[in-house]
């Protein structure tokens, strides 16, 4: 006899449904095993897909990660996404109009922040713990080839840098709109960029603006993880809000709030919004948060 599986559909880091980063949230994975986990991620097809076992001890729900070829330790939209699901099941109880809780994800415990009117979620945050900064590369032309573009397209006042605060981005700036639309991923030159480390960084490419309001839109290609492109990827937002703060893009004393806009070449524009806060240490806090639509339900049978 089969078994049944329950899933809700969310669309993550948009107000409004089939904008954003689609989700697929298994709400009870307890019998699950990780290869039917990522069975069922592949099926999916999405960038990610969740899987929420019951509380641990301490209380705070383990919820594990997949893309369609991979398991990962953490990741933004998925965890954004998946609260919100939680907590328009009442599985995060919403007694107050902000509400902290703990998620475990595979880097470990992970604080979200959930703002709500009547009982109902209206914003998700996800906090990221300090940024980790790799190796600056400065062979453009090898990027740009892997890019697609040319390296005149790329700027040489802000460094190619890898950052993580628990999965690596590659972030690359990019001169103009133009050139961020002409961009798309080459497999070949991108995995030669990266022989020596085994599978490459995920690449994200931004342009950055600041005509009275600093704004950006990006991209954000995963060839290797069964990714050709994202459309919103809260995992990178964090890291790069810290990069901006490091480059000068922005102010991080006391604090400082800006948007990213992604997914708009790929049809599902998304809006993930960022807050960056110096501490005493000199480090950043750093926080990424966004909407969601809940647009579907279902089962999948084992």
């Amino acid at each position: 006899m089969s078994r049944k599986t329950p899933f809700i559909l969310v669309d993550v880091f948009t107000s409004r449904p089939f904008g954003g980063n689609q989700l697929a949230v298994f709400t009870d994975a307890a019998a699950l095993n990780a290869g039917e986990m990522q069975e069922l991620a592949h099926e999916m097809n999405f960038s990610e897909s969740t899987f929420v076992m019951p509380p641990e001890s301490s209380g705070a729900r383990r919820v594990r990660i997949f893309t369609p070829t991979v398991e990962l330790p953490m990741a933004g939209h998925p965890t954004v996404g998946t609260t919100w699901v939680l907590a328009s099941r009442g599985e995060i109880a919403l007694e107050s109009a902000r509400v902290d809780a703990t998620l475990q994800l595979g880097i470990g415990p992970v604080t979200v922040t959930i703002e709500s009117t009547d009982g109902k979620p209206d914003f998700v945050w996800m906090a990221h713990r300090e940024a980790e900064f790799g190796e600056k590369r400065d062979d453009r032309a090898r990027f740009a080839e892997a890019l697609g573009i040319s390296a005149a397209d790329i700027r040489d006042d802000l460094p190619i840098q890898i950052v993580s605060t628990g999965f690596p981005f590659v972030f690359v700036p990019i001169r103009n709109l133009d050139a961020l639309g002409r961009c798309y991923p080459n497999k070949a030159p991108i995995a030669a960029l990266f022989k020596a480390v085994g599978q490459p960084p995920l690449l994200y490419v931004f342009v950055a603006e600041d005509s009275g309001e600093f704004s950006v839109r990006s991209r954000m290609f995963a060839p290797f993880n069964g990714i050709a492109e994202d459309p919103a990827t809260g995992s990178a937002a964090a890291p790069f809000g810290a990069y901006a703060a490091t480059y000068g893009l922005i102010k991080p004393a006391p604090g400082t709030e800006f948007t990213i806009r992604q997914g708009v070449e790929m049809g599902r524009p998304s809006e993930i919004r960022v807050e960056v806060a110096r501490k005493d240490s000199g480090a950043f806090a750093l926080r990424i948060g966004g909407r969601c639509a809940i647009v579907g339900e279902g089962a999948m049978f084992l």
